[in-house]
């Protein structure tokens, strides 16, 4: 064995992240041969200046160094006469980046991440044979044979005419033709080109010399049975006593387009259904508007689809049966759209459907139709019988110029209005709900610096003891003083307010300002020793995991005992989230605060549920209530709710009181306390401190007056939120 053979490979890596040497580092050392001596440099100049000192016996350039990128470095090195091997890493497979490296003179071109030791081996090893190769083929004919005889890729050389006149090992096993077979054809019959271009081997091999210069070319082969693959061919031209020949070296790339392939469907489709992707179908939606806006009778429609009740499914019977049920509605919505249609997966439970070239409107919603009957079908998934629908969006093309976020959105836009009618329906998008959207944008704006700007405000409605007519407690409930169209009402705001999450900061609001509040007012009337306040708690901040902290932290801050709050709660936010919504509720009730289910009985309304989550109190919702009076039935689940507290020890709250009668057969009833527009509507903190002094009676004539009449400057402040 030869001195050069024993001494170490010399490697040299340019990447200007640390972290990404120790890594090759590491992958080195799980190299079997020992052989390798890696060397660093983390800047475009000093790989320069190394490559030129020509100092390494192989080169590893990352594609991305500083300002500069390792494909420039590359080009640069090789015009200042570095000869070593080069091979390009980069963070991720590009396959034009690929192709530039190849073209300029790259040894091989990795994606990181992607490899492991056995791979950049082999690439070093390939690399360096490769460079090897070359430079023997420059140096005699018999070792230049040999070489070509092991090399990996399909060597082959021709004569002047382009003739095959040396064929080696591996091009016999690419292509299945031996040495004898082919010996004396023109090379240009292993390529996939034009019958003319095939007759004429010695100009298809001058224009590429000329043309390219030693670069690699990317084009198609064919091998003996017909197959046709992808290679890359470098060409070369030698001068020799006994003429010109021509040197060609095919590599087969299949496998690596293979994985280009993989990834790129990878990165343009959803990998549970392998339906096209949010950016896969943008693109194609595209192409449509394009289309559209060059022929004026080309109509399309996109159609946004969103499963209801899917979250159920999902969480009661798994997420495996929640993925073969969105891989069998894939497939349904497949089954129902016309060839040349687009079906695709925006995620979660998230459909969308480009219907391309459609007559008129009537067949994107014949269409939406068949779609909701094919769903509506039951779904056997291992031995379960599962229903489902959807809530359906559609927005047809027309002359608006519109964008494909447009289309998008606007589709979205009527596919939430499906879901708020009712679910299991389609609508269809028009300017109404296109103006519909701008408010609820400048609502969702016009919050957010709400929110800035302190524009809430608290307003207290009283809680009365119905048995001794009392005030100890008040509901604290949000009011928004816009500053251009005075109070907002909660409905118009409290929405918007759920589903763009800014109820979570409305929510602390409250809290914190019905806290201070409260806090004051028991420093200011001693003698209320149960004054409270019940503050409603959003979903967003219920399954805030650092609710029962910040409110730790805000009882401290105004030195009010925990019992002086209680959380309302409704039973739907509870029983969505149940798992988290019991952790923070039992630690809440721990620590002293109370918890109440609001508007009980229009939800679950389960004994399980009651039992389960740490209530203290139950408030009848008002729809109860508003009939009592006239609907038999109605004061009968409120008699019913009341047996049931009473047995389980829960305090009852009746809401919605608006009539005497309504009061006073509360009271017989038993339930103890009340609220309701017959007591007082919801005032500012000056209008409810006078209610401390008050007490209420049911009057025995039957009137509508309320029990509290309140003063000019308190109707002044009714009178701004009505």
């Amino acid at each position: 064995m030869s001195k050069n053979e024993l001494a170490p490979i010399k490697v040299l890596l340019a990447d200007d992240d640390e972290d990404d040497y120790v890594l090759t580092r590491y992958i080195f050392d799980e190299f079997k041969s020992n052989q390798y001596e890696l060397e660093w440099v983390n800047s475009y100049e000093k790989a320069l200046a190394a490559m030129i000192a020509g100092a390494h016996d192989i080169y590893l350039l990352d594609y991305r160094l500083g300002a500069e990128n390792g494909l420039e470095l590359l080009r640069k090195a090789k015009q200042r006469g570095c000869r070593a091997p080069i091979i390009l890493l980069t963070g991720q497979g590009d396959k034009e980046i690929d192709l530039q490296a190849m073209e300029s003179g790259a040894a091989d071109y990795l994606v990181k991440g992607e490899f492991e030791a056995p791979l950049l081996e082999r690439a070093i090893r390939y690399s360096l044979q490769h460079a090897r190769t070359v430079e023997n083929l420059l140096s005699s004919e018999m070792k230049f044979r040999s070489v070509i005889q092991s090399a990996s890729d399909a060597i082959l050389l021709t004569d002047q005419e382009g003739e095959i006149a040396l064929w080696n090992k591996a091009a016999e096993e690419i292509f299945g033709y031996t040495e004898s077979e082919i010996f004396g054809q023109p090379f240009t019959s292993l390529l996939a080109i034009s019958q003319t271009a095939r007759y004429n081997p010695k100009r298809l091999l001058d224009v590429g010399i000329r043309r390219w210069n030693g670069e690699l070319i990317a084009t198609d082969a064919v091998c003996r049975n017909g197959r046709i693959f992808p290679v890359e061919i470098n060409m070369s031209k030698w001068k020799t006593e006994q003429g010109d020949y021509y040197s060609v070296i095919i590599r087969d790339i299949t496998e690596r387009r293979q994985a280009e392939d993989r990834l790129l469907f990878e990165a343009t489709h959803d990998s549970l259904t392998g339906l096209p992707n949010r950016a896969q179908f943008t693109e194609i939606l595209k192409d449509s508007i394009e289309r559209s806006q060059a022929d004026a009778a080309y109509k399309f429609a996109v159609l946004f689809l969103d499963l209801d009740r899917f979250k159920i499914v999902n969480d009661g019977l798994g997420h495996v049966l929640g993925d073969k049920l969105l891989l069998a509605i894939a497939k349904r919505l497949e089954n129902c759209v016309r060839p040349g249609d687009t079906v695709a997966r925006f995620g979660g439970d998230e459909f969308t459907i480009l219907l391309g070239d459609i007559g008129e409107p009537r067949e994107a919603i014949e269409i939406a139709e068949r779609l909701q009957t094919e769903l509506a079908k039951p779904f056997k998934l291992d031995g379960h019988e599962v229903f489902s629908s959807a809530s359906i969006g559609i927005t047809l093309s027309d002359t608006t110029n519109r964008k494909a976020d447009d289309f998008l959105r606007d589709s979205d836009t009527a596919m939430y209005r499906a879901k708020a009618a009712g679910k299991a329906r389609y609508e269809i998008f028009d300017a109404v709900m296109h103006t519909s959207s701008l408010n609820l944008l400048q609502i969702e704006n016009d919050l957010r610096r709400a929110i800035e700007r302190a524009e809430f405000r608290v307003f207290y409605q009283p809680i009365i003891n119905l048995q001794t007519g009392e005030v100890d407690e008040f509901e604290a409930l949000v009011r928004w003083l816009h500053p251009e169209q005075g109070f907002v009402l909660p409905s118009n705001f409290i929405p918007i307010a759920e589903e763009t999450g800014l109820i979570a900061a409305i929510d602390n609001i409250v809290l914190t300002e019905s806290c201070r509040q409260i806090s004051e007012w028991r420093e200011r009337f001693p003698l209320k020793t149960e004054l409270s306040v019940s503050v409603n708690l959003s979903t967003k901040l219920l399954i805030n995991s650092d609710l029962p902290q910040q409110v730790r932290e805000i009882m401290q801050k105004m030195n009010l005992n925990p019992r002086s709050l209680k959380l309302e709660v409704t039973e739907t936010s509870v029983m969505e989230n149940a798992d988290i919504a019991l952790q923070i509720l039992s630690e809440l009730s721990d620590f002293g605060v109370r918890i109440s289910s609001d508007d009980f009985g229009t939800g679950y309304s389960s004994l399980s549920y009651l039992h389960r989550f740490p209530f203290e109190r139950l408030k009848i919702d008002r729809s109860f209530i508003g009939k009592m009076d006239r609907d038999s039935k109605s004061e009968e689940i409120v008699r019913t709710i009341l047996t049931l507290a009473e047995n389980l020890g829960l305090e009852v709250v009746a809401e919605g009181i608006e009539t005497h009668e309504q009061f006073a057969r509360l009271r017989e009833l038993g339930c103890q306390f009340g609220q309701g527009y017959l007591f007082s509507q919801p005032v500012a903190a000056t209008a409810a401190e006078k209610l401390l002094d008050k007490r209420f009676y049911p009057n025995q004539a039957a009137n509508t007056e309320s029990v509290f009449t309140p003063d000019a400057k308190t109707l002044f402040e009714i009178a701004k939120i009505q």
